[in-house]
């Protein structure tokens, strides 16, 4: 039995709250970006229709007007329902 707490995470989670857009053929969703690290973000949304089969376009506002917004395709592994709305869990895909 395990019994240790620690995560088994390969990447270390940076827990940042910034506005994030989700995008998937016609829909566009707009959500909170609740944390984020090299592989994936959770994201916080009030509700969502898209296809969790078909990966989708994330784009993350920077807190600067010089830097682009940080975009990146992306897939929902995990639908979690929590108080203030739904957490999308995402897993950033391979650029092609």
């Amino acid at each position: 039995m395990i019994t240790s707490t620690k995560e088994r995470r390969a990447f270390t989670r940076m827990v940042i709250n910034a506005p994030v857009t989700l995008f998937q053929h016609h829909k566009v969703l707009e959500g909170v970006c609740r944390d984020l690290s090299a592989n994936g973000m959770g994201v916080e949304v009030n509700e969502h229709s898209f296809d969790v089969a078909i990966p989708l376009r994330v784009s993350l506002a920077t807190s600067s007007n010089l830097l682009p917004p940080f975009e990146a395709q992306a897939r929902i592994v995990r639908v979690l329902e929590e108080e203030k709305g739904l957490l999308l869990a995402l897993e950033f895909l391979p650029q092609a």
